[in-house]
């Protein structure tokens, strides 16, 4: 049904935005979420980036990119553990990276092989 799939993609949004606010401070400019094959999500986020690393960014990027990496990863443990709580989602894991130039971030969920979504081709 188009509407469960519709609902879902709406509360991963919603999901999504209130975790980057509880981490970063800033909720997220856009955000697109596409459903693959029932068990796929992808988030394209456009966000802004944390300033005080945006001030870092060309003359120390090692830094920046560790920082980035250690974000990165309490980011999907975060969103794993809400997606699963809220949304009821078997998540299997997620793959995520975020371009500092582009401002941009994606967001890979593959649910578990028991997991699926339902969209209007159910």
């Amino acid at each position: 049904m188009q509407s469960i799939s519709c609902d879902i993609k709406q509360e991963i949004i919603r999901i999504n935005n209130r975790l980057n606010i509880s981490m970063y401070g800033a909720g997220l400019r856009r955000q697109r979420v596409a459903i693959l094959d029932e068990k796929i999500i992808v988030i394209i986020a456009d966000n802004k980036r944390i300033p005080a690393l945006a001030v870092l960014d060309d003359t120390d990027r090692v830094t920046t990119r560790m920082i980035d990496v250690a974000l990165l990863k309490e980011y999907k443990h975060k969103l794993k553990n809400e997606l699963k709580q809220q949304a009821g989602l078997a998540v299997k894991c997620i793959l995520k990276d975020y371009d500092p130039s582009a401002e941009l971030a994606a967001t890979i969920i593959i649910l578990e092989d028991n997991g699926h979504i339902e969209t209007k081709n159910n």
